[in-house]
């Protein structure tokens, strides 16, 4: 009986080696950096904005991630809250070019995060990293940041996260 339960566990292990070595064999290929920070940004309007809300933002990041980003709402949306707490939720599709960890390229974001357009326009935004070019490529990972921003001045907002390029 012991030897059939050491058999057993034997071939328990061997799956588990089989079935979470290539994961584990992917995770220790990609570098991960955990990344702090702060950026400005400001709106863009006019006939280069392509959003099909007509919001662009453009913005300067400094600290864990270094460089210029652009992007533009897909999004705006009230919610049944909207009237008591100016309170909008949006999305949109951002890039940023610039340097991490020592490695440069251009990160692709989706952003999704709320607002509030009254008192002193905070915000805040998950940036997901769906992938990258040059030194970036195949990145991924997630930025939180938090801040203030309002039309048509702007605003300043603080980061935190993971990048990870293979």
């Amino acid at each position: 009986m012991l030897v059939a339960r050491s058999a057993r566990i034997g071939v328990t292990f061997g799956v588990l080696a089989i079935v979470l070595g290539p994961a584990t064999a992917i995770q220790a290929a990609a570098h991960c950096s955990t990344v702090t920070g702060n950026y400005d940004e400001r709106p863009v309007t006019g006939p280069g904005c392509l959003s099909p809300v007509g919001l662009c933002i453009e913005a300067t990041y400094r600290g864990g991630v270094t460089g210029k980003a652009e992007g533009s709402a897909t999004s705006i949306v009230a919610t049944a809250d909207t009237p008591a707490t100016t309170v909008q939720l949006f999305t949109s599709d951002s890039t940023l070019t610039g340097k991490i960890a020592g490695r440069s390229g251009t990160l692709t974001i989706k952003n999704a995060g709320a607002f509030a357009s009254g008192g002193d326009g905070s915000i805040v935004d998950l940036q997901t990293i769906t992938g990258g070019t040059g030194e970036l490529t195949g990145a991924t990972g997630a930025l939180r940041a938090q801040g203030t921003f309002s039309f048509p001045d702007g605003g300043h907002s603080r980061y935190s996260g993971t990048v990870c390029v293979n």
